[in-house]
């Protein structure tokens, strides 16, 4: 690998940079679920890189902050298929996470999101 492109962008909104990008295989977010009212935003932009590389996979955790909360319907109607992946198959599924010891009791999951 000689080069990992990092790119900052605003969710739900396309810029000239994501246009110019080369196509790539996975695409990483960290806790990109935080707040409801801009999960359509996040699932759109996730759309927009899976269209564009369509063997490309995006990869994300997040903190469970509700139960109630759900990105299952968004998916649905964006036509993207999402995986579960166990924390435990590569033993991060301890309260100490990354050397970090969290207040509280949090769950944090993982996801693999991919073209349906």
């Amino acid at each position: 690998m000689s080069e990992v492109k990092v790119l900052g962008l605003t969710w739900g909104q396309v810029s000239p940079a994501m246009l110019t990008l080369p196509p790539v295989d996975v695409i990483l977010g960290s806790d990109c679920f935080y707040d409801p009212k801009d999960f359509e935003d996040v699932i759109a932009t996730v759309f927009y890189f899976l269209q564009k590389n369509p063997q490309a996979k995006f990869w994300t955790t997040y903190q469970e902050r509700s139960s109630d909360w759900s990105i299952e319907a968004l998916l649905k109607r964006w036509k993207l298929t999402c995986v579960h992946i166990p924390l435990t198959l590569f033993g991060a599924d301890s309260p100490s996470l990354g050397g970090s010891d969290l207040p509280g009791n949090h769950s944090i999951q993982m996801l693999q999101i991919t073209n349906s």
